[in-house]
């Protein structure tokens, strides 16, 4: 694993920081609630509760009582780590290999616990830095000391800036409408303009099209293009 970590740490504690992570990085509650990590892991609500109290003993996440828990700072550069040698690992087997996305996603889980940061790196390189996965979701980047998500929110976009979209995480008519209009995950988008009230007017590849602000912070984007279509 990574220098970061001071202790070793087992993979299941590792699949609870992962869970986690996922449910936050597609736009799931802050705390998280015990009874959501339950289901997404299959377990017994007493034996989330076990785990949750023993990682934080560990300082890898927060536990607010009636509310649920999130990661620290080392519990999400833990979790950003093996999320992205899953990924890496996604986009080495489906692209170089020809592995269905399913499959790959099933062998992806178990490379991803036992991939050092200097073979994360070499993959990542080998596969000309890729910064999303076959399925869409961000690849976490590297930097030195930490990983950290690689994509922001369009109401942290600026004005005349581009950058692609990750993920609109909007009510399912919401979905339906932008990616009929053009703005859906893998689409490069521009911010022309910004409204009194936070509306976003984006220039996208068939046109134009008006969001909310509170749309636009359902949408997810990779870091900006500073050059301008």
């Amino acid at each position: 694993m990574s220098d970061l970590i001071s202790h070793p740490i087992s993979e299941s504690e590792q699949m609870y920081l992962i869970t986690i992570a996922r449910s936050i990085e597609t736009g799931g509650p802050v705390p998280l609630p015990l009874s959501h990590i339950a289901k997404e892991l299959s377990l017994q609500p007493v034996s989330v509760n076990q785990m949750v109290r023993k990682l934080e003993s560990e300082g890898l996440v927060l536990y607010h009582p009636y509310k649920g828990v999130e990661l620290t700072d080392q519990g999400q550069s833990i979790a950003f780590r093996i999320l992205r040698n899953r990924r890496l690992w996604q986009v080495f087997l489906v692209e170089q290999l020809g592995v269905s996305l399913e499959e790959a996603d099933a062998m992806a889980c178990n490379l991803e616990h036992f991939t050092p940061d200097n073979i994360a790196k070499r993959l990542s390189s080998y596969l000309d830095d890729p910064v999303i996965g076959p399925g869409g979701q961000p690849i976490p980047s590297f930097d030195e000391n930490q990983v950290k998500p690689n994509k922001i929110s369009l109401t942290g976009l600026g004005v005349g800036m581009s950058a692609q979209v990750v993920e609109v995480n909007a009510h399912p008519s919401v979905n339906h409408f932008l990616s009929a209009e053009g703005l859906r995950p893998g689409s490069e988008i521009k911010l022309v303009a910004v409204g009194e009230h936070g509306t976003r007017l984006l220039a996208v590849d068939q046109g134009y099209v008006e969001v909310t602000e509170e749309i636009a912070a359902s949408i997810q984007l990779l870091p900006p293009i500073n050059t301008i279509r």
